[in-house]
């Protein structure tokens, strides 16, 4: 077949990239709220129609071929676009907006996300952006199944499916409650702060508690704790009653007066960055929020 002839519509794109992100027929047909029969009969005219395969099927699943994927992420460009440019010429007074889906990690979702946002309701006040508070294991696990535009989170990463883009550098200090023997110091070893038994952690799959379980690695030192908890927030209420000390980027910090911010000696810092699938095509209001959080 003449491949300059071949003609795909944009129903055949969103069934398709239905199945790539579901890797079920059913389950695209019903997140598109159609009969199963009319995904699979506009999928075999697709493949007819473009002369190539589209999905292998392995058991109850269809694996997406090359060729689907790259279709797929055109889908995705393409009604981006579509979206962006409706709402950029419906005008200011259109009930249409252009939207985002996004996820962050506490601390950014706490400290990080809210004057950006607000400078963006200020700008588009039609826009809608739903942001989830997720840990750096899950944000990446649903930035892959398509289910968010991008993701804020720890980095480093090392994943050849994603685009990983750094964003900031922050300080990590160690936050101990006004009692503390430690509370008049400058400044505390990294190694004395890991040994401590009261050193409360978050949870596994978090991104400030990979960089703890590094450094004490590190330094060949077995963490020992009474807690884990998973909101930072938490973490610090905790040392604030008096019930440990904890590890803390310098955001979540700043400005409380219930806690005592400590450096550390090596300093300890981390890196806040963001992903998106490979390939993912990002709303134009997803790229101005980015520089809205590196600015001043």
């Amino acid at each position: 077949m003449d491949s300059q002839k071949a003609y795909v519509e944009l129903h055949h794109l969103r069934y398709l990239r239905a199945v790539v992100r579901t890797g079920s027929v059913t389950a695209a047909a019903e997140a598109e709220f159609v009969a199963q029969p009319s995904v699979s009969k506009q999928l075999r005219a697709l493949e007819k129609e473009l002369g190539v395969p589209l999905f292998h099927r392995v058991g109850r699943r269809v694996v997406p071929t090359g060729a689907a994927l790259a279709l797929a992420d055109c889908a995705d460009r393409v009604f981006d676009e579509i979206a962006a440019t409706v709402a950029a010429v419906s005008g200011p007074e259109s009930p249409l907006g252009e939207s985002l889906r996004m996820c962050a990690t506490e601390t950014v979702s706490d400290n990080l996300l809210p004057r950006a946002l607000a400078e963006l309701g200020r700008r588009h006040s039609r826009c809608h952006i739903l942001v989830e508070m997720l840990g750096t294991d899950d944000a990446i696990e649903r930035v892959l199944a398509d289910e968010f535009d991008l993701a804020i989170v720890v980095l480093p990463l090392a994943d050849s499916r994603l685009d990983i883009h750094s964003l900031l550098t922050e300080e990590v200090l160690l936050a101990v409650g006004p009692g503390h023997r430690w509370a008049s110091f400058a400044s505390i070893a990294l190694r004395e702060v890991l040994e401590e038994p009261d050193l409360l952690l978050s949870m596994p799959g978090l991104g400030l508690r990979s960089m703890v379980d590094e450094a004490a690695r590190d330094a060949g030192v077995e963490l020992r704790t009474t807690f884990e908890l998973r909101s930072q927030q938490a973490i610090l209420a905790l040392v604030a009653s008096g019930g440990g000390i904890a590890l803390s980027p310098r955001m979540s910090v700043d400005g409380r007066d219930d806690v005592i911010a400590l450096g550390i000696v090596p300093p300890l810092n981390r890196q806040i960055g963001w992903i998106r699938r490979k390939g993912r095509h990002l709303p134009r209001i997803a790229e101005e929020l980015l520089g809205l959080l590196v600015s001043p």
